[in-house]
């Protein structure tokens, strides 16, 4: 039977819960990424790594590209966690050049939440001031958007069975 890692990184909580989510449903050992080291990774045979994305950016993902060496052998996914402003393309050329050293991870977007009220003040001011795509894409964007959903996590599923 093969042993299965979750690692997240979340800032507002919504890559958390699918984090806890998915473990509990596939029965992994979860781990914020502060709470375990590189050296771990032998332990597993698939590494699932979850995280929220700025601007484009998956927060935390210097974990998965420190570990490359580590993980050339292992299952990975990759999950990341926002409001589906960005593709595929954009998320692989922010976060992974060259690309085909990533070419045996596999990549998934989830929907998570946005609420205005809940932003730390640099955020705010982000949102506000146009950092990122939100104000172009969601046009009043001081409206609360809940997506974050158990069922989202289905494709991640399929896939690992």
């Amino acid at each position: 039977m093969s042993k299965t890692v979750i690692i997240y990184k979340t800032k507002y909580n919504n890559t958390k819960k699918y984090a806890g989510w998915l473990a509990i449903k596939i029965n992994a050992d979860l781990y914020e990424i502060s709470d375990i080291k590189s050296s771990d990774l032998k332990n597993y045979d698939t590494i699932i790594f979850g995280a929220s994305i700025e601007n484009g950016y998956i927060r935390g993902v210097e974990f998965i590209k420190d570990n490359l060496e580590k993980l050339k052998n292992k299952n990975v996914i990759v999950f990341y966690v926002g409001l589906g402003l960005y593709s595929l393309d954009e998320i692989m050329m922010f976060n992974f050049l060259p690309t085909y050293l990533y070419k045996n991870i596999k990549f998934f977007e989830l929907k998570g939440d946005f609420n205005y009220s809940k932003l730390s003040f640099i955020d705010k001011l982000r949102v506000s001031y146009g950092s990122g795509k939100i104000p172009s894409n969601i046009v009043n964007y001081k409206e609360e958007i809940k997506n974050t959903n158990k069922s989202n996590l289905e494709p991640i599923l399929e896939f690992l069975r």
